[in-house]
Order: C-alpha cells, then sequence, then structure tokens
C-alpha cells in the first residue's frame, strides 16, 4: 500500500492529510511538538480562547469555503479594522481622503506635492522604489516605510519587490465599486467556538492516529533522484521511515539543507503579547495596526470581537504582535497603550508572552534569486514536494493552504498510482446524528386572541411529533398565565420586557437547541397554519443535507389567494429588497431557492443555527430575517420556498404598522444595521437603496411626518457598534 510521509503538523501538514485520508492513501505525520496545529493552534488563558497573534479566514473559492465551513461552524463577520498613524485614527485600509482631512495643511501639501512630482521612471526593483513610483516620497515616508520596516527589520530598499505587489495597498474614493480581494476584503469568517485554532484542532481529530507528535525530523536517505525514506528521532531513539512520497511544510531552508544544498533565508521572529484586562471591551475593532515606528505593536487583536461566545463579560484579552527585538516587549507594549489611549497599566490583570522564531519569511532583495536557487534544490527528488507558508516562502493563509493540499494530492495520487478514492472537489463531513426533535417557538407581546388561534392551529397541525414553546416579551394582558391556562401542554418563558423580536426569539431558540430541538418551527403569534404545513417543510428539509430555511407560502388573513411573500429578493434597480418573487417563471416553481425568507413563519434546520449564529439583537424588528437569510446563505446553506406549504399572517399587528414613530424609527436604524453587515458593497448599495427608499416614501409618498422619526433611526444605526452574532 501507497505510503506518504508528510513533516510537520500545522495546517498544511494536516490539511494534506486529512485529504489523503479522503483518498484512501497510507500516511504518517511527523510533528516536533508535542501539539499540533502550528501558527494555527489556538490555547486557552482565563477563560479565552487565544491564537498566536492574529487570523481570519476570506476565501472567494466556494468550494474550500464549504469545506471548511462544514468541519467547523464559523461566523460571518463584517470587517472592522483600523490604523493609528501619527496620532490619528483611522479607517484600514487607509483613505487618502480621510488621510488628507486627518493631517495638518503642511503635511496635506507635501503629500500632494510629492505625490504630483513623484519619479515614475524609477526602477522597480526594491519596495521603495515601487511605492515612491506610485505614491511619492511623502506617503513613503508616513505610512509604508515605518510599518514595513518594523515588521521585517531592514531598510525598504533592502526589501523585495515581490511583497510590494503582494501587500501594498491604498483605499481610494473608488475603492467601494471593487470585489472582495485578498488585501481589501469586507468579510471574513472566524470559528464560533475554540478560536481560530478550531479548524487545526477538528483536522488533527479526524486523523490523529496518524500523527507522532514529539517527533524530531534529522534527514532524508536519497535513493538516487527520490527521497527512500525519513528519518526522525523521539527521545534518543532513531527511527527510519520509508515513503513513495514526502510533503515538507518545515521552513524551506531545513528542506534544502535535508538535501545535501542549504539555501539561507531570512525568517522574523514574532512576541506575542497578551493583555488580561479589567474591562468588558477595549474597543470596537477585529484589528489595529499601528503604523508608526516609535510603537513596537504592528497590529492588535481582541478575540471577544471575534467571537464573544463563551467568553467571560466583565474582562477581555487582548494580543499584541511584536517583531521589534525589545528587551521588555510585554512592558513596552502596556506602554504604547496607555500612550495612544486604550489600556492603563493599572487595568492589566496579568500577561502571557508566546515567541516563534519562523513567525514571518523575511523577503530580502535577493529574495527572487533565492528562491529560484532553492527550487532548483528541491526538483533534484522528484518525489518531494513542499506545502507552506515558511515551506514555500509564500504568504499564504488557511484557506490558499487547504485549497493547494487538495490540488498536490491530486498530483501525488497519479504519481503513486494507487488505486484510491479520489479527493472530492468538496468533501462534507457527517453531520451529528440527532433524533428528529421540533420545536414550535412563538414570540409573544399582548394580543392573547391572535396567540389563541395561533397555538390553536398548530395544535390542529397533521404532524403532532413536536413541543411547543411560548417567549413572551413583556406582556401585559395576562397573556402568559392565559397560556398556561387554557393550553396546558405548552411551555411558557416570560422575559418581563420588550426584548426586541430577534433578541425575544434567541430566548427561545437557546433553549430549543440545548434541549436537543434539529427543527425549529419560528412563528409570529399573529399567524395561522394550514394543517399539512408542517410536514411539507420537513419533508423538503430530509432531502436536501444543504437546507438551512424553509419558507412557506405566505397569504394575507382571511384570504386563499392574496400572497403576502413568496419569499423575498434583491432588487439591483430601482434598489430592494421586495417580499414577493415577482417573476412569473420563478411564480410557476412550486418548490425553489430563494434569498430571503421573512420570519412570521419559517423552518429552520439546527445547522443554520450551528454554522450562521442566532438572530442579531441589535436589530428591534425589521431587518433581522434578511440579516439571517444572508448569513445562513453565505455558510453555503439553501433558503427554500415551498408553494404548497400555506401560512396565514395578520400583518403588523405588534409593530402598529406604517401610522407610528416606532415604525419609521425602526425602519432607519434597521436599514443602516443591515448594510453596514452585508452592503454589496456596502456604502454603493446602502446609498441606493437607502436613498430611493427616501425618495419613496418621503416624497412620492410624502410621509413627511414621519422624517425626523427615520432620520434618527438612520443615525443611530450608523452610530451604534455592531458588535457579534451570537450562539446558543
Amino acid at each position: 500500500m501507497a505510503h506518504i510521509t508528510i513533516l510537520g503538523a500545522g495546517v498544511a501538514g494536516l490539511s494534506s492529510g486529512w485529504l489523503l485520508k479522503q483518498a484512501g492513501i497510507g500516511f504518517t505525520i511527523l510533528e516536533k511538538q508535542n501539539v499540533a496545529g502550528g501558527l494555527a493552534r489556538s490555547f486557552e488563558w482565563h477563560g479565552f480562547s487565544c491564537d498566536f497573534a492574529a487570523h481570519r479566514l476570506f476565501t472567494s473559492d466556494e468550494n474550500v469555503l464549504k469545506q471548511l465551513l462544514n468541519l467547523v461552524p464559523m461566523g460571518r463577520q463584517v470587517r472592522r479594522s483600523r490604523i493609528y498613524l501619527r496620532g490619528h485614527w483611522m479607517r484600514d485600509p487607509l483613505d487618502v481622503v480621510e488621510l488628507a482631512q486627518k493631517l495638518g495643511m503642511n503635511e496635506r501639501l507635501s503629500i500632494l506635492w510629492s505625490y504630483a512630482f513623484r519619479s515614475r521612471r524609477l526602477e522597480e526593483v526594491n519596495f521603495e522604489n515601487f511605492v515612491l513610483s506610485r505614491y511619492g516620497s511623502k506617503l513613503y515616508e508616513y505610512f509604508f516605510k515605518p510599518y514595513t520596516e518594523k515588521l521585517f527589520g531592514i531598510p525598504g530598499q533592502e526589501i523585495s519587490i515581490s511583497w510590494a505587489r503582494q501587500k501594498v495597498r491604498l483605499a481610494s474614493p473608488f475603492d467601494h465599486i471593487r470585489e472582495n480581494t485578498k488585501t481589501k476584503f469586507q468579510y471574513f469568517y472566524y470559528p464560533v467556538r475554540g478560536g481560530y485554532g478550531a479548524i487545526v484542532d477538528r483536522l488533527y481529530d479526524e486523523i490523529k492516529e496518524n500523527v507522532i507528535l514529539g517527533s524530531a525530523v534529522m534527514g532524508f536517505k536519497l535513493n538516487g533522484d527520490r527521497v527512500q525514506s525519513v528519518e526522525y528521532r523521539m527521545g534518543d531513539q532513531a527511527y527510519e521511515l520509508e515513503s513513495q512520497a514526502v510533503i515538507s511544510t518545515l521552513p524551506l531552508p531545513i528542506s534544502t539543507r535535508m538535501l545535501g544544498h542549504p539555501v539561507q533565508f531570512k525568517f522574523k521572529k514574532v512576541e506575542a503579547v497578551y493583555l488580561l484586562v479589567n474591562k468588558p471591551q477595549v474597543s470596537d475593532y477585529h484589528w489595529t495596526y499601528f503604523i508608526d515606528s516609535d510603537i513596537a505593536i504592528n497590529r492588535l487583536v481582541e478575540f471577544k470581537n471575534m467571537s464573544p461566545v463563551d467568553k467571560p463579560a466583565e474582562v477581555t484579552v487582548l494580543c499584541a504582535e511584536v517583531t521589534q527585538d525589545l528587551d521588555d516587549p510585554t512592558g513596552k507594549v502596556m506602554d504604547d497603550l496607555h500612550r495612544v489611549g486604550l489600556v492603563n497599566r493599572e487595568d492589566v490583570l496579568d500577561t502571557h508572552l508566546i515567541r516563534e522564531e519562523f513567525a514571518y519569511p523575511v523577503y530580502t532583495r535577493d529574495f527572487d534569486e533565492q528562491l529560484k536557487e532553492a527550487g532548483k534544490v528541491l526538483s533534484s527528488a522528484t518525489n518531494l514536494h513542499v506545502l507552506g507558508r515558511a515551506a514555500e516562502f509564500q504568504h499564504r493563509e488557511v484557506d490558499d493552504l487547504f485549497d493547494a493540499a487538495s490540488i498536490l494530492i491530486r498530483k501525488i495520487s497519479a504519481e503513486i498510482q494507487v488505486t484510491a478514492r479520489p479527493v472530492p472537489a468538496e468533501v462534507s463531513m457527517a453531520e451529528e446524528t440527532r433524533a428528529e426533535n421540533v420545536y414550535a417557538v412563538i414570540l409573544t407581546y399582548n394580543h392573547y386572541e391572535d396567540t389563541r388561534e395561533c397555538l390553536s392551529s398548530l395544535l390542529a397541525s397533521n404532524n403532532h411529533d413536536f413541543q411547543v414553546l411560548v417567549v413572551d416579551n413583556g406582556s401585559t394582558d395576562g397573556t402568559p398565565d392565559k397560556v398556561r391556562q387554557e393550553f396546558p401542554s405548552v411551555q411558557v418563558i416570560e422575559n418581563n420586557e420588550n426584548l426586541g423580536v430577534p433578541a425575544g426569539f434567541n430566548v427561545g431558540f437557546r433553549h430549543a437547541l440545548q434541549n436537543g430541538a434539529g427543527y425549529i418551527l419560528m412563528l409570529n403569534n399573529d399567524t395561522i397554519l394550514k394543517p399539512d404545513m408542517l410536514n411539507i417543510l420537513l419533508d423538503q428539509a430530509r432531502s436536501d443535507p444543504q437546507a438551512g430555511i424553509l419558507m412557506p407560502r405566505v397569504l394575507y388573513h382571511g384570504s386563499e389567494t392574496e400572497v403576502w411573500s413568496s419569499g423575498g429578493r434583491y432588487r439591483r434597480f430601482p434598489p430592494a429588497i421586495l417580499m414577493t418573487e415577482g417573476r412569473k417563471k420563478q411564480l410557476e416553481t412550486s418548490v425553489r431557492l430563494i434569498e430571503y425568507a421573512p420570519s412570521c413563519g419559517l423552518l429552520i434546520h439546527r445547522r443554520a443555527f450551528e454554522r450562521a449564529g442566532l438572530f442579531d439583537p441589535g436589530y428591534f424588528f425589521f431587518y433581522d430575517d434578511w440579516d439571517f437569510s444572508e448569513r445562513v446563505r453565505a455558510h453555503g446553506l439553501n433558503i427554500w420556498y415551498m408553494n404548497d406549504a400555506v401560512l396565514w399572517h395578520k400583518v403588523s399587528r405588534t409593530t402598529q404598522g406604517p401610522r407610528s414613530s416606532l415604525f419609521w424609527y425602526t425602519m432607519g436604524a434597521s436599514m443602516a444595521r443591515y448594510y453596514r453587515r452585508h452592503g454589496r458593497p456596502v456604502w454603493l448599495s446602502s446609498a441606493a437603496h437607502i436613498g430611493y427608499f427616501i425618495f419613496r416614501e418621503f416624497v412620492w409618498k410624502r410621509n413627511v411626518q414621519f422624517w425626523p422619526d427615520y432620520r434618527r433611526g438612520l443615525l443611530e444605526g450608523m452610530r451604534r457598534p455592531l458588535g457579534s452574532i451570537p450562539s446558543y
């Protein structure tokens, strides 16, 4: 049987091993450390899952994204990062317009002058010339030079042009019309629990019987142009492992040295300084970048902002990444954070320091020539493959490595000519097998007669195999006691105040999920079910392993034909999210995939909550369901519309409809929040949609008396911190 040896149990090595297992190919991973995960690992400290420095997952490859989301439940985050430059806080990527507004007049003029008269004929042989020819000397001096030289510890003229081409970026007024890229991504994914290391932990758990920890690779035994075996040690004992192919994820100089022709590369050590801070939260940002060279911190991450799930409420943990050579990096970090007004020394309850010697490859000016030389050395062993950031001397993220591992395993499978299961383009891991446990969760706020009619129709359903939970949002008409008296089989949870629609429903969702619910039937109390509705939705859910949400045809109360919603869709012009599908061809299809599902009555599979999180409690009502739909689809799950499943809706019984100030205030706040999270792209789409909405409602329909309420909500929605999506 074929056997592959993998050197290193970081992301690249574990991904390769996991994919080899799917392909039915034997393998062994040798890892020098006593833990797996490499630089992508996480550790527990004071109740926080802490990563080594800052990590995030962004990919435009849908196959890779689906595979990784199937591995680990992750939340989709809209990127929030900022820059500290010359005493000012600014957006990231740096916006040249904002930079001009923040700097003094002399600095502005010098930037404009140096930009206008920059030399465009500089030979692009290094990082410095690359930036000077594009942005001028002052932007280089203020922005590009200090951060990059701090990162690598060498002057800009000694840094490779390759690094400049990968990383140099500025935001322009036209960036809002660009697509997401590796350098300008608007959102990213992050595990709900366990930190970024949850990804490598899951990979390791799947293949740990093939991983030998504490095994130090000593060298290769060569036979002509092939690696015949790998020599390694465990303690004082030497071993030899014969291999048909070897995948090395070790730093590139180590691989070339073991082939007898060492090629010298430089690596930069990183010291990660962790601070336990006696504050619930230091900032609302995922990352903060410090440009100035007199500040030791390269970037700062606050783990609670990446995922707040299961984190202590009263304290927070920061991680500062430091590449400068300092005698006391922890003390310097605390001084710097005090200086910029984020953390006082007396707020720091504990500290921790981790050093990694091979954290960043240093892109020296002769990098390209060294890489060519290393390539020649590696090509001397035809069955040796290198994969990984340090192994290839490329700045790769987890998604890049996983994709590259998939390609490599297919190549190795063909080379060794084994009879093996093909590595699928899209590998899905089996979800936990759960009993089909259905919970119906109904949110109430006064209007008991509506609740009574809803419960009666639910309990008259053709399917009786479900539990019913009523969550009361602070009713003043005695709804909870009346439900208990008239429907003794129904469980009631009282919130004692009106938390808003999404937060109120979340109380019920958490209870149901923690008690093993496989499906949740989400119902407004002003709805009435057709007896076969639940069964029709369940049948479709069972037939699709990627089903997330299932929606019935929603009719106006008292009508057999008038549709309130048949599934929402985004209309580009004039921009709006429509409540019904108006295209004739689509309406002829009784079962179809949709973009948005309004939440008056939905069947939601457990996997939707596990991957996308609960509803966002930052909404009061309006747009919370559009937000949830966006996140469910972003996690690769389907939203189905079932025309034969019927629900009647009394519409806006609780919200008082469009003649109330609350309606318009909430509409403004919700629209702003939604577009901050999900704008496509954020400022262009939000401006177009909100502008059209204002014209339609306040000019064309003349609802001018409610303009102050809408405007107040819009401004509040723009200012209020987004926060993270809650999990159960």
